[in-house]
């Protein structure tokens, strides 16, 4: 985690990073800050009438929806930038739990880091296939190299600037912050699912742990008075490695709430408004419809694997109560029995600030969050239609 926040310091998410580094993240955030302020404007225009054209790329619609998308990245590379700054502590918090189970029922996870970097690889893989898609879907295969740009970006970026507002600068900066606006969205994401990872993994850990404990347990042959004292030892530790893992979790709960609640706000939007266009609008080229077909495949895949990634650290978090409930009855003990109702009533997940927490259901209401939203986008579009 430490050296993906150390490559995030080129797209301007610089917490950790020297004085140098955090004045170039501050030249991206104004630039981010112009962009999104320029991008209102151009709606608040729409909407009072104010605007030259609004037709097409410059439709009230359109406006709102770069709008939106850039107001997400600002949002988005804050809160990357929030984290960053915070997770020096973080993982101290983090190293000094590892240590509180060393037992050697609990080798480390030797997968976890190769599991990351191939998370990683993916997700790069087909962010740079999205991004050349939308940029082919805007030019076609018959444009000019001299009007490449140009094109480029007065048919993305037409809710921003008319024709005779272009000027190639403004073009090559915006192309620019374009690219970096899409690796910070996918770097949004991938945060909470690398550090779902984390987590865990730790808890299939302890669930191992228990696993074994409880099974030598019941091998026992003899009982005697210094043998139950030590298993009762070490279940206590056990138990206590549960706590501390649920206080990892809350507190890296604290640090995530807002890029999780930020996360989940804007995928949804983008999800609906994607289908919805796709659904609505008819795609002149066979380019524009590759690129349709690529794009919300690749925001609903992101966005289920953060979910289900992130609801992995619930399901887990309760998944030793079988073995726990199987236990021999003549090896139980106090601590077993305490270690139980912990797991039953403390609730483990990470949240959107609260607001709601992942697990596997929430990707099952989500689904249907976006189908119902949907179909009313669709319903009220045709009702105007047949108004108009």
């Amino acid at each position: 985690m430490t050296q993906v926040f150390h490559w995030s310091k080129w797209i301007g998410i610089v917490g950790l990073e020297s004085s140098v580094w955090k004045i170039w993240g501050f030249i991206i955030l104004s630039l981010y800050v112009a962009i999104e302020v320029e991008a209102i404007w151009k709606v608040i225009k729409a909407l009072a009438g104010w605007a030259i054209d609004t037709a097409a790329q410059r439709s009230i619609a359109a406006r709102l929806s770069g709008s939106v998308y850039y107001t997400g990245t600002l949002l988005g590379m804050l809160q990357c930038w929030r984290l960053s700054s915070s997770w020096k502590e973080l993982r101290k918090y983090w190293a000094s739990i590892e240590w509180v189970l060393s037992i050697q029922y609990v080798p480390p996870d030797a997968t976890l880091k190769k599991r990351m970097y191939v998370t990683i690889g993916i997700v790069a893989a087909f962010t740079t296939i999205e991004h050349i898609s939308n940029v082919l879907s805007h030019l076609g295969f018959q444009c000019e190299p001299s009007q490449c740009l140009r094109k480029y970006i007065l048919s993305s970026h037409g809710f921003l600037l008319l024709d005779f507002e272009y000027s190639d600068w403004i073009g090559v900066a915006i192309a620019f912050m374009r690219i970096l606006a899409t690796m910070v969205w996918n770097l949004r994401d991938l945060l909470i699912i690398l550090t779902s990872m984390g987590l865990t993994s730790r808890y299939k850990r302890l669930n191992e742990c228990v696993a074994k404990v409880a099974a030598r347990d019941s091998q026992g042959k003899e009982w005697r008075e210094d043998t139950e004292f030590l298993k009762v030892y070490l279940w206590r530790k056990i138990r206590e490695a549960y706590v501390k893992q649920s206080l990892l979790v809350r507190r890296v709960d604290s640090c995530l709430g807002l890029l999780i609640l930020f996360s989940a706000f804007f995928n949804f939007y983008f999800i609906c408004l994607q289908l919805f266009l796709g659904i609505m609008q008819e795609k002149d080229t066979p380019v524009r419809e590759a690129y349709y077909v690529v794009s919300i495949t690749w925001l609903c895949v992101r966005t289920g694997y953060t979910v289900v990634a992130a609801a992995d650290v619930c399901k887990h978090s309760t998944m030793a109560l079988p073995t726990l409930y199987e236990c021999n009855a003549q090896f139980y003990n106090v601590e077993i029995e305490r270690l139980q109702k912990q797991l039953v009533n403390e609730y483990v997940a990470l949240s959107g600030m609260g607001f709601f927490y992942l697990n596997r259901t929430f990707v099952l209401q989500m689904s249907g969050a976006v189908v119902t939203y949907v179909l009313v986008l669709i319903q009220y579009d045709d009702s105007d239609s047949t108004v108009t």
